[in-house]
């Protein structure tokens, strides 16, 4: 069995990944939807203030995400310590009464 600190340490990788992958399906998704509502636009300044608001909440998400992660590996054996021995206790606990 992986020692605690590669269980932690694969569970910080998972965790950036998917925190990667959101950020990067939020960008696409706003980046269509500002394509998508284009046309339906009625002037250049409505346009202007909905690629500023589309900057601003991406930008905002996507710093709270980073924001997440850096805390995440700051506070790597607080975060993921827990868990790891919550499902350990819980394999002995099947293993136990599986007997």
């Amino acid at each position: 069995m992986k020692s605690l600190d590669d269980r932690i340490a694969a569970l910080v990788r998972r965790d950036r990944l998917l925190a990667l992958g959101c950020t990067v399906a939020m960008w696409v998704v706003l980046v269509f939807v500002l394509v998508a509502a284009a046309p339906t636009v009625p002037g250049t300044p409505l346009f202007v203030v909905l690629t500023v608001a589309l900057i601003a909440l991406g930008g905002l998400n996507t710093a709270s995400a980073a924001a997440l992660i850096r805390r995440y590996r700051a506070a790597r054996d607080q975060v993921y310590r827990p868990d790891i021995e919550h499902l350990d206790a819980q394999k002995a606990a099947r293993a136990g009464g599986a007997s």
